[in-house]
């Protein structure tokens, strides 16, 4: 019936919003393709994982969202959630980060969410994105894998430098960037020795960089070394999720 819907509507020149309700949170998601449809559906394998973010989250949390695709996550945490969290979505590929805008919009939640459109990286500057689909795709990476189709230049930030400018260092973060994972934790190093985040989810991938730091360190025993500890993994198809969490 959404697809139906998505092809009528595309054809009268109109938007598409469909009412979803994700894992019992009612929301209002734009979709110009298929696959962001999909994506909605698909949201469920990711239950798991938004729970245990729902449960270890603090009232007056930061939040960092790096790889946000379409907001589905972040919409959910700041819908869900009465804990009054800061959630910053990181998404750097511009037809989703577009959508993304457009739903928190729709859902009235840009007093509890920010988008950003840059990559949180190593090093700040320019990356090139390695683009695979279009909108609701979540497999563009600034590691390039088999399958993508074009490359574009995007922003890069550390995310210790983002949190200096922005003064919100985060309490809780979820990293999913398709294979580029320990690129994202080497630009929080620094953010380690100020304050260390609580809370670090990861969906780690064994394309890209295969589960390892630029200098070539498990991520595990990187995360160990500073202190965190592993407390929870799912698989999930050729990924895993994993929780870190600071001993309390």
């Amino acid at each position: 019936m959404n697809t139906l819907r998505l092809w009528v509507n595309t054809l009268l020149g109109r938007e598409t919003i469909l009412q979803a309700e994700l894992l019992d949170v009612p929301l209002r998601i734009v979709v110009e393709a298929r696959r962001e449809i999909r994506r909605i559906h698909a949201i469920s394998a990711e239950a798991a994982l938004i729970e245990r973010m729902l449960r270890f989250l603090s009232n007056g949390d930061v939040v960092y969202d790096v790889g946000a695709n379409i907001g589905l996550i972040g919409l959910i945490l700041a819908r869900h959630s009465t804990k009054a969290a800061r959630i910053h979505c990181f998404e750097p590929e511009p037809r989703n980060f577009a959508r993304l805008l457009r739903n928190i919009a729709e859902n009235q939640l840009s007093q509890r969410i920010s988008a950003h459109r840059v990559a949180l990286s190593d090093d700040s500057g320019e990356v090139e994105l390695f683009v695979r689909g279009g909108p609701g795709e979540g497999r563009h990476s600034i590691v390039e894998s088999t399958g993508s189709t074009s490359s574009i230049r995007i922003p890069a930030q550390t995310a210790f430098r983002f949190a200096t400018s922005e003064g919100d260092a985060p309490d809780l973060v979820k990293i999913d960037v398709e294979g580029a994972e320990g690129r994202v934790l080497a630009g929080m190093e620094p953010l380690f020795r100020r304050r260390q985040p609580r809370e670090i989810f990861l969906e780690l991938h064994l394309k890209g960089d295969g589960d390892l730091m630029p200098g070539g360190t498990r991520i595990r025993d990187w995360m160990v070394e500073r202190g965190y500890e592993p407390v929870w993994e799912l698989e999930r198809g050729k990924s895993r999720h994993t929780h870190f969490r600071l001993p309390s």
